[in-house]
């Protein structure tokens, strides 16, 4: 099976808001940056990790968090 590259990025995501959230505030220009992708495509996954009640969103450039600790989050059913 293959990895998609969404599910590549939606981690390196959930990783940075980890390790940044002290020291950065954590926007869609940040992280794709990182990335080096288009800041369109990480709204996008912050959509869907947020629909799926994983991260908290701030709007305008508040930031994303993570909404509950790593070791609670699950990807499989």
């Amino acid at each position: 099976m293959q990895i998609s590259s969404r599910f590549t990025i939606a981690i390196h995501m959930l990783t940075c808001m980890e390790a940044f959230k002290d020291e950065y505030k954590v926007t869609s220009d940040f992280l794709a940056s990182s990335i080096n992708v288009n800041p369109v495509v990480i709204r996008r996954i912050l959509s869907q990790l947020k629909d799926a009640g994983l991260i908290e969103v701030k709007r305008g450039t508040g930031g994303a968090s993570i909404a509950k600790p790593l070791e609670e989050i699950t990807f499989l059913d």
